[in-house]
């Protein structure tokens, strides 16, 4: 049912015209090239293409673009001044960001109303080619779409505006050919936000939404939506005690002890994990002088998003919003042999990112993450093995933790037909000079001889891809390719995990880099005695811990494997006649490293166990006559199953459980 069609197509033929009639009300768009179009739009070369099913990702992705064009179509009607500004897709939903009087959630039945009566007069989505000129002139009431043209249209550049009925947006497309196709949506929520994040511009109402092909699909997400708000991590991590957020440091958590041992535990077995496999543990500084960033790229990049300071001395600093950088300076600290690659560092490395105050969301996204950091600098013939390795291990950390998850995999390689977007190698056809340049960052040209006259280099991108691909193919893994999406410095896979909710979460990451070294001149000696640039790898298990430990709370609903669980068991006298070995109980749970809490107050066994059922603990012991008596233990599992065990006896089957990192309780 989302399975894409590929099929062959002739040099000016429209991609309408080659999808048969029993395909045609599943398929939305074309993919030639890597390039998505129109089904208008006619081919610029002969050759095969994958015809676009509304069920695929792109599909999906495209039907919720459309989706957010025709709640802008509902919102202008509507509510006549209002100003579309911009739209995103994320995973399963779409927003749309509008400069209007505030509306609630109230208002969403009229909306929706007016959006299903445009859907219903099925209304062709026509692409159209304007000029920048024309555009500014279309557009000239609307302040924020004068802004897009301007930043993303040279002077007579031409670019796409689509029409639907009454509607007019500036958009790069493509879309669903008429609206007919939107048939099963809903508005989530509504929030406020401002002008491109700067509190200091206008203020916008920002309107959240989904689409799905049919209403079966939608009504399936708007369950797991509402079992997800059930399991909010924030709500979550409230009823255990894990962690805050204060106003005197916005967007900064604070793990409180129960959400540090949890934090902990994880920490610890990536170290054991990195260890295990070679990487030695380093610690970086959170603060650098601001020459450190300007060398590695990042101030340009991120200076918007960095935490930049000037001390009285009137140096300039700045937090680190990456690790690589502090790493790369410990590799710099020596000359290296070719025999001692790979090199590699791994870090729990805290850094920082001036999050807009819209945009941030608990543990997702805070201002300050900790990243399980790992930074190889190898040589290019061991990028095969290192990636090899890091593939087989990655899953077994999620099974570990997870349980068995469904695990997908991204290959993200260079869109050859734009190599002013990547860092690349050029041939000079001149001097036969060989040298290595990002065609955005200024002029190219030969250092040698100054000639124009170049050639592109893609054998370092192709050797690097095809490493990663084979890496895939050799432990037969089913991937996803997508052309374009690498970053400018190197390839990479990114790794999807599935939560008990079904969702995909990307996790893991294996970016090769080809930038930094050449940014900090990075050299080994090979083995002909000369100097040699190695290549990075950056790697990420986790991704950050902050969202790792969100992810986790919502996966487990709190109820986290019992090495995990802050509270591992919970004693709880019957009466206070059993105070005394209720203590002797915990006393011995604790010398054994088993957390463990206490409970000699005066209440109600019953309003003990209702008090502690928040915090989510493994165990709950509850000792009486019986097992005072005879030295047992009354244990109550999270499934309210109860079984008697020997207090030694319990004692060495928990700490098993907790040292074989179990998924599953005892009993």
């Amino acid at each position: 049912m989302n399975s894409n069609i590929t099929a062959r197509i002739e040099k000016g033929q429209r991609y309408s015209d080659i999808i048969s009639d029993r395909a045609k009300h599943l398929i939305i768009a074309a993919k030639q090239d890597g390039v998505l179009h129109d089904l208008d739009d006619t081919a610029s070369e002969s050759g095969e293409v994958e015809l676009i099913n509304i069920y695929s990702d792109d599909g999906l992705k495209i039907l919720r673009h459309s989706t957010a064009h025709l709640l802008a179509n509902a919102i202008v009607d509507l509510y006549p001044g209002a100003k579309p500004n911009t739209s995103n897709e994320d995973s399963d939903v779409f927003y749309y960001d509008f400069d209007m009087p505030p509306i609630s959630v109230d208002d969403f039945p009229k909306i929706e109303e007016k959006m299903r009566e445009i859907a219903s007069k099925n209304l062709k989505i026509e692409k159209i080619r304007q000029d920048k000129n024309a555009m500014l002139e279309i557009f000239k009431d609307n302040p924020y779409k004068i802004d897009k043209i301007n930043e993303n249209l040279k002077d007579g550049e031409i670019s796409n505006i689509y029409r639907q009925g009454n509607y007019i947006e500036f958009c790069r497309g493509p879309h669903v050919p008429s609206t007919g196709y939107i048939k099963a949506f809903k508005l989530l929520s509504v929030a406020s936000t401002n002008y491109e994040g700067d509190i200091n511009k206008q203020k916008m109402v920002r309107i959240y939404g989904t689409s799905f092909p049919d209403q079966k699909m939608l009504k399936d997400f708007l369950q797991r939506r509402e079992e997800a708000m059930k399991r909010d991590h924030r709500k979550i991590g409230q009823e255990m005690d894990l962690f805050l957020f204060d106003e005197r440091a916005p967007g900064f958590p604070f793990y409180t002890p129960n959400g540090a041992i949890i934090r902990n535990e994880l920490i610890n077995y990536m170290r054991e994990l990195n260890e295990k496999n070679g990487w030695e543990d380093v610690w970086t500084p959170h603060a650098y002088r601001d020459i450190i960033w300007k060398e590695s790229g990042h101030y340009d990049k991120y200076k918007n998003d960095m935490f930049l300071f000037k001390l009285s001395n009137g140096d300039d600093y700045g937090l680190k919003p990456m690790n690589c950088p502090g790493h790369i300076a410990i590799y710099q600290r020596s000359v290296h042999s070719y025999r001692e690659m790979p090199i590699k560092y791994s870090e729990a490395g805290t850094v920082y990112r001036y999050e807009k105050s819209g945009e941030m969301g608990g543990l997702t996204r805070p201002r300050a993450f900790t990243i399980d950091d790992g930074h190889g600098f190898l040589r290019p013939d061991q990028i095969f093995d290192e990636v090899s390795s890091l593939i087989k291990i990655i899953p077994d950390v999620f099974r570990t933790i997870m349980g068995e998850s469904e695990i997908s995999y991204d290959l993200s390689t260079i869109d050859k037909s734009n190599p002013q977007n990547y860092l690349l190698s050029y041939i000079c056809r001149d001097c036969g000079e060989k040298f290595e340049m990002r065609a955005a960052s200024g002029v190219l040209k030969c250092p040698k001889c100054g000639s124009t006259n170049l050639e592109v280099d893609f054998s370092m991108w192709d050797n690097a891809t095809d490493n990663l691909r084979s890496a895939l193919e050799d432990l037969n893994l089913k991937y996803k390719e997508n052309p374009g999406d690498a970053a400018f410095y190197g390839p990479k896979i990114d790794i999807h995990v599935k939560d008990a909710l079904g969702r995909f979460w990307q996790l893991s990451t294996i970016q090769l880099d080809f930038f930094m070294p050449i940014n900090f001149d990075l050299t080994y000696v090979d083995s002909d005695g000369k100097k040699s640039r190695p290549v990075i790898l950056h790697r990420a298990i986790y991704g950050s811990y902050e969202r790792f430990i969100a992810i986790l709370l919502e996966h487990f609903n709190g109820k986290m494997p019992t090495w995990l669980s802050p509270v591992q068991t919970y004693v709880v006298p019957v009466s206070e006649n059993y105070n005394d070995y209720a203590s002797y109980v915990h006393s011995e749970l604790v010398k054994n490293h088993i957390r463990s809490k206490l409970d000699l107050s005066g209440n109600t066994i019953s309003k003990k166990i209702k008090l502690i059922r928040p915090m989510r603990v493994s165990y709950i012991i509850v000792v009486g006559e019986k097992e005072k008596i005879s030295n047992t233990v009354s244990v109550r599992n999270r499934k309210d199953k109860t079984r008697s065990y020997n207090l030694q006896d319990f004692i060495s089957k928990i700490t098993m459980e907790i040292k074989n990192r179990s998924i599953d309780q005892l009993f």
